[in-house]
């Protein structure tokens, strides 16, 4: 029980945006406590402006329970204890058993983890579906939308998504699990469309429709246009909106300009929520901008270094690097209250992932090349003239060589006229029956592979026209003629179906484990009946072998580069010499 510490009147000053704690007889001891709180705060003669997030309501309810609070101060403190309750609330409803009858009437029959977050999330203005790829969060983010929708919550529902994924939400996603009693118009922002009338009446036309829910889709990438942000706002501030985040990760950089841009959107929509399966790649400090784009009160931190000072351990030079964490317990418990994490292991009877790697020997000009490239980069270590980002270029170039060719300033070019990695590939894909996805890192080895296998297969990646990528992907899901899915896994890797193939053969590998994992459960997801093969090509003894074993063991390669290019490269130059 903590003694009284002195008397406070909280009161509210509009003119600098913030809560005044103005003090009345307080001791030293409470100046301390007041001065520790984390976040912005100024003394202001015997005044403290400081922020009003959870942490520091916290702080005062636990050190001054007796505060006094002013009329125009009592929002933000019932505001916080109303967050306490929704949060204990939904504690309780993971040991709870559901209602025995549904209240809803579903078009899809859920599985039970999705009538789980539906029943837990339906009603919650924020909320994150931390549910790992291929467990149906779609669905259960259509059925809240309609269940909102149906009582008078919401008239609009926002999905912001990579590219490409924006446009599944309304081609693949709205037809199969909207309830054919939520009447709907649907439209996805084409980015380069709007100058051009006929879309710009089309998209208005949705704004503007009645007596209906109204899906607009937008792909993450489109609010570097200022058009995309004006139509953002125009639904925003139009509509009672449910704005969804896919694939949140993308926002967890917080000082990015998309971010800080989607962020602003929140405080305009009147339900939040993220889906991600993957909240934490690097570590807690993941989860810090996704979790204030549902509510800073959630974390408690409206300031991301006040953040990082409570579950962060710094470190290293200048003391600027992350080298531990801490608190983690009071981080996972407030993210619980907020959110539902399920796992295909614990959810879904899927059969198994089986990985194998297919050796291939580099040619005597391949090697050549490679370690005298290899002995430039490590002296350039030694001479401690290489920083961070040109130590993964350097890591590249090693990588391309393995692949049988490198950049040079009039385009690629091949090592040798007979790519050895290519003659494994078609050695591989003569072994197998079944419907194969090939993924490959870079545009010369698409290229490569593309003129290889002509028309039996079909392409996903940058240079395909977004139109011609959705056809892709029906064909290669329902043509028995299309044996094979070409996709890099920085565009296709992410929000696709591909349940019709049961092997994927990386041909080349990026550093990042996000990417890494959103791409080997294209096929391995809900409709998945046959155990699935992952087959990485490796020339064994080079960075192929550092990448490799890194994904495998869920490290992100690009990561550990950055931390430390210099021991990086000096331990993969002595295991191959």
């Amino acid at each position: 029980m903590c003694r009284k510490m002195g008397t406070l009147m909280l009161i509210e000053k509009a003119e600098f945006g913030k809560y005044c704690l103005a003090k009345v007889k307080l001791d030293s001891t409470s100046i301390q406590k007041l001065s520790s709180l984390p976040g912005f705060k100024k003394w202001i003669g015997r005044d403290l402006m400081f922020d009003p997030t959870g942490a520091n309501l916290n702080r005062i309810q636990k050190y001054w329970p007796e505060a006094v609070w002013a009329d125009d101060a009592k929002p933000i403190l019932e505001k916080y204890v109303e967050s306490l309750i929704e949060a204990e609330k939904t504690l309780s409803m993971k040991v709870d058993v559901l209602p025995a009858n549904d209240d809803f009437k579903f078009k899809t029959k859920p599985f039970d983890h999705q009538r789980k977050a539906f029943y837990m999330s339906r009603e919650k203005e924020s909320f994150g579906l931390l549910m790992e790829q291929g467990t149906g969060k779609s669905k259960v983010i259509i059925d809240n939308a309609a269940y909102l929708y149906a009582n008078d919550k919401i008239n609009a529902l926002v999905v912001i998504a990579p590219n490409g994924v924006h446009r599944n939400w309304l081609s693949k996603e709205l037809p199969v699990h909207m309830p054919d009693w939520c009447p709907y118009e649907a439209i996805y922002y084409r980015s380069g469309q709007n100058n051009i009338k006929s879309h710009r009446d089309k998209f208005n036309a949705v704004i503007g429709a009645e007596n209906c829910l109204k899906v607009f889709s937008f792909n993450v990438e489109a609010f570097v246009s200022n058009i995309a942000v004006f139509y953002m706002m125009k639904i925003l501030t139009c509509h009672n909106v449910m704005l969804v985040v896919d694939e949140s990760s993308r926002i967890k950089r917080p000082g990015a300009k998309r971010t800080k841009i989607i962020t602003k959107f929140s405080k305009n929509a009147k339900y939040r929520r993220i889906l991600t399966g993957t909240p934490v790649t690097k570590g807690p400090e993941d989860v810090y901008s996704q979790f204030k784009f549902l509510d800073p009160n959630i974390l408690g931190y409206d300031s991301f270094y006040s953040f990082k000072a409570r579950y962060c351990i710094m470190g290293g030079f200048e003391n600027r690097e992350v080298v531990s964490y801490q608190n983690i317990d009071e981080l996972t418990k407030n993210i619980e209250g907020h959110s539902f994490r399920v796992l295909k292991k614990d959810c879904l009877d899927l059969p198994d992932k089986i990985y194998q790697r297919y050796y291939v020997d580099l040619s005597p000009e391949q090697l050549k090349l490679y370690k005298s490239m290899k002995k430039e980069f490590v002296a350039e270590l030694e001479g401690e003239t290489l920083a961070a980002p040109e130590a993964i270029t350097r890591f590249l170039r090693l990588q391309q060589i393995t692949c049988n060719w490198f950049p040079t300033e009039n385009g690629v070019e091949m090592i040798n006229s007979v790519n050895p990695r290519l003659t494994a590939l078609m050695n591989i894909l003569g072994e197998i029956q079944s419907k194969v996805i090939i993924w490959a890192r870079f545009k010369a080895d698409l290229k490569a592979i593309e003129g290889a296998l002509g028309d039996l297969a079909v392409s996903y990646h940058g240079e395909v026209s977004t139109d011609d990528r959705e056809i892709a992907v029906d064909r290669f899901q329902n043509d028995p003629k299309i044996r094979y899915f070409i996709g890099q896994p920085q565009s296709g890797g992410i929000g696709l179906t591909l349940t019709a193939a049961d092997y994927a053969i990386y041909y080349s590998n990026s550093f990042d484990l996000e990417t890494r994992l959103q791409s080997e459960d294209r096929c391995h997801r809900i409709g998945t009946t046959k155990n699935v093969t992952y087959i990485d090509i490796e020339a064994k003894g080079t960075i192929d072998s550092k990448i490799i074993t890194a994904l495998r063991n869920k490290k992100n390669l690009a990561d550990a580069i950055t931390k430390d290019p210099r021991s990086m490269f000096l331990e993969e130059g002595k295991k191959d010499e």
